[in-house]
This record gives structure tokens, C-alpha cells and sequence, in this order.
């Protein structure tokens, strides 16, 4: 069974092994994920998705005015396709909006086959790219989605 929490900083470890394992071209450090955590819970939510003690998944969300940008939803291979990245989203979203927000903004790797079907079944549409994103020929694809949709 799936259990979910607030991210630690004891967690970053895993994180960061998870991040080089699914991201290997660019993942987060470390310090990255200390700096995120550093704004919870003024701007701030990080939630893990745990199964028996071991995370399998995690989500981000930082929040600019009325605006939210999920930064991170990332479930490892093996478990995906259970639910887990749409409970992460969802308990991003529900968060944001009770702080107000009117939109939500998102990145994602153009090519993401399985992310990309998510986020449109969540009410998110693709508004632009950017070339060169995350890495030399490695583009996003810059999605939006208005609050209570």
C-alpha cells in the first residue's frame, strides 16, 4: 500500500540516487533539493510516495504570486501506471489552490510519452517550448493549466 508524506531533508539521499537512476543527463543535487525544501511551507510543498519504507515517487510545487509551478513529479519505473504521479499531483494542486492560486505552470521533457498524457488528463495544455531545457538537445514543453479546471 502507498502511503504519502511531507519530503524530509533526511530523504535527499534517495533522492538524489533516484534523480542520477531516471534523470541521468540532468538530475537534481542535492543542494537543489536542500534549497527547496528550505521555502516550506511559505512557498513551498514536497510530498513522497512511499512503499513499505522504501520512496517511489515525489512531487514539488513552488508557488510565485498566483501562480504554481509543479517543479518535480517523478515516480520510479517499477511503479508507475498505479496512480502514484496523479495523487502526488493532486495533493500538489489541492495545496496551491487553498493558498489562492489561479494557475498552474509546469516543464516537462519534450518526448515524455507517459508524463505528458498525465498532465493533459489533469486539465494542463501545452503553451510553448523551450529548446535546450534541461540539457543540450533535451527540450521542455512548457504547460499551463487555470486553477479548478
Amino acid at each position: 500500500m502507498i502511503t504519502y508524506r511531507e519530503m524530509i531533508a533526511l530523504d535527499i539521499p534517495v533522492l538524489v540516487g533516484m534523480e542520477k537512476e531516471i534523470y541521468p543527463e540532468s538530475p537534481w543535487s542535492a543542494a537543489q533539493f536542500r534549497e527547496e525544501l528550505a521555502g516550506i511551507p511559505r512557498s513551498r510543498k514536497y510530498v513522497v510516495a512511499i512503499d513499505e519504507n522504501e520512496i517511489v515517487g515525489y512531487g514539488g510545487i513552488a508557488l510565485a504570486g498566483d501562480v504554481a509551478d509543479i517543479h518535480t513529479l517523478t515516480v520510479t519505473p517499477k511503479f508507475r501506471r498505479q496512480g502514484i504521479a496523479t495523487e502526488l499531483l493532486q495533493q500538489l494542486e489541492e495545496w496551491a489552490s487553498a493558498q489562492g492560486i489561479t494557475t498552474f505552470m509546469l516543464e516537462m521533457r519534450e518526448g515524455n510519452s507517459e508524463a505528458q498524457p498525465l498532465y493533459e488528463k489533469h486539465g494542463y495544455e501545452v503553451i510553448s517550448k523551450r529548446d535546450n531545457y534541461y540539457s543540450r538537445g533535451i527540450h521542455a514543453l512548457i504547460m499551463r493549466k487555470e486553477a479548478g479546471k
